[in-house]
């Protein structure tokens, strides 16, 4: 039998993707947001988490960067930002932010 992991990572394949997703998801059901899937009273969150996994109750918007929840109530929230687009930092910014590096 597999692990629930070995089964996620069918339906996200990156496994950094997949850690940030679990995260997520797992920081707001602790916080209280309602599970998506029936569960066993005394489950821990992380195996509720991935049980939506697995049923298709997480999806990814990758252009928009989103985690979309399906089948909560209309009052919840159900898009959560996933990650930002990358950046190219100003060199002479981030000099000025971290120093000269010479210990002045």
């Amino acid at each position: 039998m597999s692990k629930p992991i070995e089964e996620a990572l069918k339906k996200i394949p990156n496994r950094f993707l997949l850690t940030t997703v679990v995260a997520r998801r797992w920081e707001s059901i602790v916080a209280g947001s309602p599970p998506l899937v029936d569960y066993e009273p005394g489950t821990p969150p992380l195996r509720v988490v991935f049980k939506e996994i697995l049923a298709d109750k997480i999806e990814l918007d990758h252009e928009e960067h989103l985690i979309l929840l399906s089948d909560l109530p209309e009052e919840e929230e159900s898009n959560e930002t996933l990650f930002s687009a990358a950046f190219s930092p100003d060199a002479a910014k981030v000099k000025e932010i971290m120093g000269s590096g010479d210990g002045n």
